[in-house]
C-alpha cells in the first residue's frame, strides 16, 4: 500500500493533466482512491472528499470512495440528510459501474442465471465494474434497513444483500477456478472478493444457529475461520482494500463480537495488526480509538482513557469520531466507579451525537443514581431525567431497539416503586459487557463486590414485601455470581446465581435476570470444566423463557459458547 500511496501523491498534484470530458484512466482512479483512503487514515477527511468528489460523476473508484465517506458520515449520525446524501452519491456510483459492467442479451442472461457468469470472458474493467458495482449494493442494502421503516423495502434491502454476496460467490469461484483469466491474476480484484466475501462471512457466523440455517437455505454462508482468514490475507497486500480489511478485523475483534456481549475476539491479533497501522498512521484518530478499545478490553483502563482523549485531540473534522470516544470514556470511567464522569460522558453524548437519546439519558440518570446508597430515592434532576426517557424513543427498520426497551422500561420502574433504582449503573454495565472488563481487573472487581455485599445487607434488612424488592434482590445476586466466578470462588457463585433462577416465577418487573442467570451459570460450568452440565444450562436458557428484555443478545451469547463447546467436543452436537 506504501508504493501506491506514494504514487497517489504525485497523482494529486497532476490531475489538472487527467482526462476531463469522459473518466480518468484506472489507474490513476486506483492511484487517487488509495490517497483519499491514506487522507482519511491522516485525520484528513475533507481533503479525501474535495480530492474524490470532482471525479465522482466520472470515474467508478472515486464514485466508490465519495459514497463510502458518506455512508460513513451517515451511519455515525443517523441524520436523515446524510442518509439521503449518502444514498444519493451510492446510486450514481451504480448508474456509473452500469454503463461499463458488460452486457448481456436475454438469452445469455437466462442461460447465466442457471450456469453461472464465465468471469474469464469478462475485461479488466469489466472485472472491476462487478466488484464495485457489489459493493455499492452492499452499501445501499445497509441503508435501507436504516432510512426507510417500510417492510417492503426492508425486503428489498436483504434482496440486494443476496445478490451481492452471490456476485462474491461467482467471483471467488473464479479466481480459484485454476484457468487463466482476468479475475486470478489482479491482485486489486482478489483483494476487493476477499473483502467482500470475508466480511460477510464474519457477519453471518454470528448469527444463532436457527437463524444461520435458514440463511444458508437461500445460498448464504457463515463460516467464521474462512472470513478472517480471508481479511487477514487481503489486510497485509499491497492494494487499495488492505487497510480496510485491517480496520474490519479490528472492529470485527474489539468492538462486535463485545458489543453483542459474545467477547471472544482476538485481542492479541488486532494488537499485531494496530502496531503496524499506527506505525503508517501515528496520529491516526481511528487507529488511536481502536487501540484505546484493545487496552480497555485488556483491563488496562487509564492507559485505554489516554488513548481515547487523544483520539478526540487528533482531529476536529469529523467530530462523530469524537462520540465514538465519549462512548467508550462512559465505560472506562463505570468500571472504575467514577460516576460522574461516566454521567459527564453520557451526557456528552446525548448533547452532540444522533444516536439513541432514549439510552443516553436513561444512563446518565442510572450513573448519577449510583452516587446515592442503594434504596435511597434519587434527587429531583434524575426523576425529571427518567420521565423524559420515553420521549426519544426511535425505530430503526420498524421496530423498537432493544437496548431503548430496556431503558424505558427500568426508567418506568424506578418511577413505579417510589424513585428508586437498585445500582442502576452496575446494572447498564453488565448489559453492554463490561463485567468482562471488571474480570481484568482485581481491584476493581473487589470493589465492586464490595458494592454489591452491602446492597445485599441492605436487602436483607429492607421489607420483602416492597415493590419490586425480589427483582431488586434477583439482580444483586445475580452481579454478585458473576463477581465471585471470576474470583474463581466456584461453589459461592453458583449459589447466588441458582438463588436467581429458583424465584423466577417471582420476578415481577424483570423476568430477564432468569435466562441470564442461567446463561451465567452455564458460563460458570465452563470454567469449571463441566461441559455437559454447562451445555444443558445454556440450553435452558435459550429454550425455557420467551419475550424477555435482551434476549436476542442471550441468543448470541448462547449461541457462542455453545459453538466454542463444540470446538472443544466436535463429535458431541446441540
Amino acid at each position: 500500500m506504501d508504493s501506491l500511496g506514494s504514487n497517489s501523491r504525485d497523482a494529486v498534484s497532476s490531475r489538472e493533466g487527467v482526462l476531463s470530458d469522459e473518466r480518468m484512466p484506472d489507474k490513476r482512479a486506483l492511484e487517487d482512491a488509495a490517497c483519499a483512503i491514506s487522507f482519511c487514515l491522516d485525520n484528513k477527511f475533507n481533503e479525501a472528499e474535495e480530492l474524490l468528489k470532482p471525479w465522482s460523476h466520472i470515474s467508478m473508484y472515486h464514485a466508490l470512495g465519495y459514497s463510502t465517506l458518506m455512508f460513513l458520515q451517515a451511519i455515525m449520525t443517523f441524520e436523515e440528510e446524510a442518509i439521503a446524501t449518502a444514498i444519493v452519491s451510492i446510486k450514481n456510483a451504480m448508474k456509473i459501474t452500469e454503463r461499463r459492467r458488460k452486457k448481456h442479451g436475454w438469452l445469455k442472461t437466462v442461460a447465466n442465471a442457471f450456469t453461472g457468469r464465465k468471469l474469464e470472458e469478462y475485461t479488466s474493467e469489466e472485472l472491476h465494474s462487478e466488484l464495485v458495482h457489489a459493493e455499492c449494493l452492499l452499501l445501499r442494502a445497509l441503508l435501507s434497513f436504516i432510512q426507510d421503516e417500510n417492510l417492503v423495502s426492508f425486503i428489498k434491502g436483504g434482496l440486494k444483500i443476496r445478490s451481492c454476496f452471490q456476485s462474491y460467490k461467482s467471483f471467488w469461484s473464479m479466481i480459484n477456478s485454476g484457468r487463466t483469466t482476468g479475475a486470478n491474476d489482479d491482485p486489486e480484484f482478489i483483494s476487493g472478493t476477499q473483502m467482500g466475501l470475508g466480511a460477510f462471512n464474519l457477519m453471518v457466523s454470528l448469527l444463532p444457529g436457527r437463524i444461520l440455517k435458514i440463511l444458508e437455505f437461500i445460498g448464504f454462508s457463515g463460516n467464521r475461520s474462512f472470513g478472517m482468514d480471508q481479511l487477514l490475507t487481503a489486510s497485509v497486500t499491497d492494494t487499495l482494500r488492505a487497510p480496510l480489511c485491517s480496520i474490519g478485523i479490528l472492529n470485527f475483534d474489539l468492538l462486535i463480537t463485545h458489543i453483542l456481549g459474545i467477547g471472544d475476539g482476538d485481542i492479541e491479533r488486532c494488537e499485531t495488526i494496530l502496531d503496524r497501522c499506527l506505525r503508517d498512521h501515528p496520529k491516526g484518530a481511528i487507529f488511536l480509538f481502536l487501540s484505546g478499545r484493545a487496552k480497555f478490553l485488556r483491563g488496562f483502563v487509564d492507559e485505554a482513557t489516554s488513548l481515547y482523549n487523544e483520539s478526540v485531540d487528533a482531529q476536529s473534522q469529523w467530530t462523530q469520531l469524537h462520540h465514538l470516544c465519549y462512548w467508550e470514556l462512559i465505560w472506562s470511567h463505570s468500571v472504575k466507579g467514577d460516576w460522574e464522569n461516566a454521567a459527564h460522558f453520557s451526557d456528552l453524548t446525548y448533547q452532540k451525537s444522533r444516536w439513541s437519546k432514549t439510552t443516553c439519558l436513561y444512563q446518565k440518570a442510572a450513573f448519577l443514581s449510583m452516587l446515592r446508597d442503594p434504596g435511597e430515592p434519587v434527587d429531583d434532576l434524575v426523576i425529571e431525567m427518567m420521565r423524559e426517557v420515553p420521549k426519544h424513543k426511535q425505530r430503526i427498520a420498524g421496530k423498537s431497539i432493544p437496548v431503548e426497551k430496556f431503558a424505558i422500561h427500568k426508567a418506568e420502574k424506578c418511577l413505579a416503586q417510589g424513585n428508586r433504582l437498585m445500582l442502576p449503573g452496575l446494572e447498564i454495565l453488565y448489559v453492554w459487557n463490561g463485567f468482562t472488563v471488571l474480570a481484568q481487573c482485581p481491584g476493581l472487581l473487589e470493589s465492586v463486590l464490595c458494592k454489591l455485599d452491602a446492597a445485599l445487607q441492605y436487602l436483607r434488612s429492607d421489607s420483602s414485601s416492597r415493590t419490586g424488592y425480589l427483582d431488586d434482590l434477583c439482580l444483586v445476586q445475580l452481579l454478585r455470581g458473576i463477581c465471585l466466578r471470576d474470583q474463581v470462588k466456584f461453589s459461592d457463585a453458583e449459589e447466588c446465581l441458582l438463588d436467581v433462577i429458583k424465584r423466577h416465577k417471582q420476578l415481577t418487573f424483570d423476568p430477564y435476570l432468569a435466562p441470564f442467570a442461567e446463561m451465567e451459570l452455564g458460563m460458570l460450568y465452563v470454567k469449571m470444566q463441566q461441559p455437559d452440565k454447562a451445555r444443558k444450562q445454556l440450553i435452558s436458557a435459550r429454550s425455557n423463557y420467551t419475550n424477555f428484555l435482551l434476549e436476542s443478545r442471550l441468543h448470541f451469547r448462547v449461541h457462542s459458547a455453545l459453538a466454542q463447546l463444540d470446538e472443544s467436543e466436535p463429535d458431541r452436537s446441540h
